[in-house]
C-alpha cells in the first residue's frame, strides 16, 4: 500500500497526508478562528448577562432552567467552550473527526439561546437581551456551519486520498 494510502486508511487520523498537517493556508486557517472567535466574545457577552439578570431570562417560572438556577449558566459556558477549544484544537492539528465533533458540540452555547424564547416571547426581554440572544443563535448557527464544513472537507480529503492511494497501488 502507498504512502497516501496507509495514512488515509486510519479512521480519525489526520485528514492530510505530509508533515505539518495541522498549518492550513489562507481561509481554511483563519475562517474558523474567526467564526470560534466571534462565538466566544458573543457568549461571554451573553452568558455573563444571562448569570447577571437570571431572574429577567427565566421568566417563565415552571421552566427547567429556573430551576436548576443560576449556577447552570457559567457552568454550562465552561463546558461548552472548553469542548469547543478542544475542536478548534484538533482542526488545528487536522484530526478533522475530533474536529467536527467538539465544534458541533460548541455550537450549542449558541443555538440554546433559541430556548429563552419558549419562556416568553420577544417582548418579554429588554433590548439588550434580545440583542444578545439573537447574536448568541446567529453565533450558533455559524459554528454549527462550520462543524458541517469541516465534516465535508475531511470526507472530501479521505475520498481524494482513497483516490490517489488508488491510482499508485
Amino acid at each position: 500500500m502507498s504512502e497516501v494510502g496507509r495514512r488515509g486508511s486510519h479512521a480519525g487520523t489526520r485528514a492530510d497526508a505530509g508533515p505539518g498537517a495541522g498549518a492550513f493556508a489562507g481561509a481554511t486557517r483563519w475562517a474558523p478562528l474567526l467564526i470560534l472567535a466571534f462565538a466566544f466574545v458573543v457568549s461571554i457577552f451573553h452568558y455573563v448577562d444571562n448569570t447577571v439578570r437570571f431572574d429577567q431570562y427565566a421568566v417563565d417560572p415552571d421552566s427547567p432552567i429556573a430551576g436548576a438556577g443560576a449556577w447552570v449558566v457559567p457552568v454550562a459556558w465552561v463546558v461548552l467552550t472548553a469542548v469547543g477549544l478542544v475542536g478548534y484544537l484538533a482542526y488545528r492539528e487536522g484530526r478533522l473527526w475530533r474536529a467536527v465533533g467538539g465544534i458541533a458540540v460548541y455550537s450549542v452555547s449558541g443555538l440554546i439561546s433559541a430556548a429563552h424564547y419558549t419562556d416568553g416571547p420577544p417582548s418579554a426581554f429588554d433590548g439588550v437581551q434580545n440583542l444578545l440572544i439573537v447574536a448568541d443563535l446567529v453565533a450558533g448557527i455559524a459554528v454549527l456551519g462550520l462543524a458541517l464544513w469541516v465534516m465535508f472537507r475531511r470526507a472530501l480529503v479521505a475520498d481524494a486520498q482513497a483516490g490517489a492511494a488508488r491510482m499508485q497501488g
